[in-house]
């Protein structure tokens, strides 16, 4: 199998990354998010400079070697962040000690396949030097939270309901807009679904959580569906009422899970069924 997989032509190894230290951390975050299925890495080592090897169940990955260690620098914070990144995934690592020559094929892209099964043939390090890395800079193993700024800051357009795909495409561009039309447009959607003149939160009160209610959320349990329909109204006092305002200035993560949490109440209403008693 593994005579198979090296026999394929050296022009399908994705390189990734630059030789700054914060391109390879956002490559690690890229490949983290987006493969489903990460076999092994390999921390290549060069002296005191750092690249990895990533092979996924379709892919192999070379990020450049915009890491370092053996000082207080970005070099080796950037390296101690990508272990972190790496173990937080439950990802085996092993390091592999490589010459000054073929690290310069790893940062000019023209590794061979060769290059490619002699590392994951090499004996690695042993005793481990990871978690030295690792507590070099941070004095601890323990997971950092902040290292998960390197994750991709974007919509997932596959989970985006196709009512507010154009909100999602144009969402970079201005976050609070997009969550506002959004609110909007559900209002749209709910009041001729329920053919009712009502707006804001009064319209999903009434809507989704009156006796009697015009609509009700999809659940097998009745506590589940009402607590499921509680959401309608307490999202929109929560969030809509303050992107009114053009004054409203969040982190893109924040935005997004804003965004997320409106797409989740078109989701839901979607699902939701008409009340016969209603």
């Amino acid at each position: 199998m593994i005579t198979n997989l090296f026999n394929r032509p050296s022009e399908e190894i994705q390189y990734m990354g630059t030789l700054y230290t914060q391109d390879c951390l956002e490559a690690i975050g890229f490949i983290l998010q987006t493969q489903k299925e990460i076999e092994k890495a390999l921390l290549l080592s060069c002296d005191q400079k750092h690249a990895f090897l990533i092979k996924s169940n379709r892919n192999i990955y070379i990020i450049r070697s915009g890491f370092t260690s053996g000082y207080q620098g970005e070099g080796p914070k950037g390296l101690a962040s990508s272990l972190q990144l790496l173990l937080k995934h439950n990802i085996e690592i092993d390091e592999i000690i490589i010459s000054e020559k073929i690290m310069t094929k790893v940062n000019h892209s023209s590794l061979s396949d060769a290059n490619i099964k002699m590392f994951l043939t090499t004996k690695v390090v042993r005793p481990t030097n990871l978690y030295e890395y690792i507590y070099a800079i941070y004095k601890t193993t323990e997971y950092q939270i902040k290292n998960d700024r390197y994750y991709p800051t974007q919509l997932p357009f596959h989970l985006i309901d196709e009512r507010i795909l154009d909100l999602a495409l144009k969402f970079n561009d201005d976050p609070n807009r997009s969550i506002f039309n959004a609110f909007i447009r559900l209002e749209n959607i709910v009041q001729k679904r329920v053919n009712s003149d009502k707006h804001s939160s009064a319209l999903f009160e009434y809507a989704f959580c009156s006796e009697n209610s015009p609509l009700i959320c999809k659940s097998e349990d009745k506590k589940a569906s009402q607590a499921t329909a509680r959401l309608f109204p307490n999202i929109y006092k929560a969030f809509r009422n303050e992107h009114a305002h053009n004054e409203v200035s969040k982190s893109p993560q924040t935005s997004i899970r804003e965004f997320l949490l409106i797409n989740e109440l078109y989701l839901l209403e979607r699902e939701a069924i008409k009340n016969d008693l209603g």
